[in-house]
């Protein structure tokens, strides 16, 4: 599902990753690569909650793990808000790479394809992400 105006959070309802870890890694993806900035609000509790279908005691969870590894800082009174430099954060975003590359080729090898389509597919993807083909094609 993807909600329109936050972040395109989409929940895979077929995946073995649980939906707040899906929320939540959406979120720290959003702090990491800037989309979210330093001193950002994000999304209240509720307002999160209900544009994701979700119970709001997800969103309390998420929030306060995010909290707990230095993403967000809790205001009382006023929401979340982001407090993460990216600066600092090389190897939160090795971590989360790894950890959505990780993802990504479980799928792929449980839908049946091989070390060879995986690569294929990455190759294609990232030429048209970047708009720069691999030397050689």
């Amino acid at each position: 599902m993807k909600v329109p105006g936050y972040l395109g959070i989409r929940i895979d309802a077929q995946s073995a990753l649980p939906v707040y870890e899906q929320v939540k890694r959406a979120i720290k993806l959003a702090i990491l690569t800037g989309t979210l900035k330093n001193g950002e609000a994000v999304a209240s509790i509720r307002d999160l909650a209900q544009r994701l279908q979700i119970n709001p005691n997800t969103i309390i969870k998420i929030y306060g793990q995010l909290e707990t590894e230095g993403f967000l800082a809790s205001r009382p009174g006023l929401g979340y808000f982001v407090r993460f430099e990216i600066a600092c954060g090389g190897n939160d975003r090795s971590t989360l790479f790894e950890a959505l590359s990780e993802d990504f080729v479980h799928q792929a090898v449980e839908l049946g394809f091989t070390r060879e389509d995986i690569q294929k597919q990455i190759d294609k993807i990232f030429d048209r992400t970047t708009g720069k083909p691999r030397h050689g094609q």
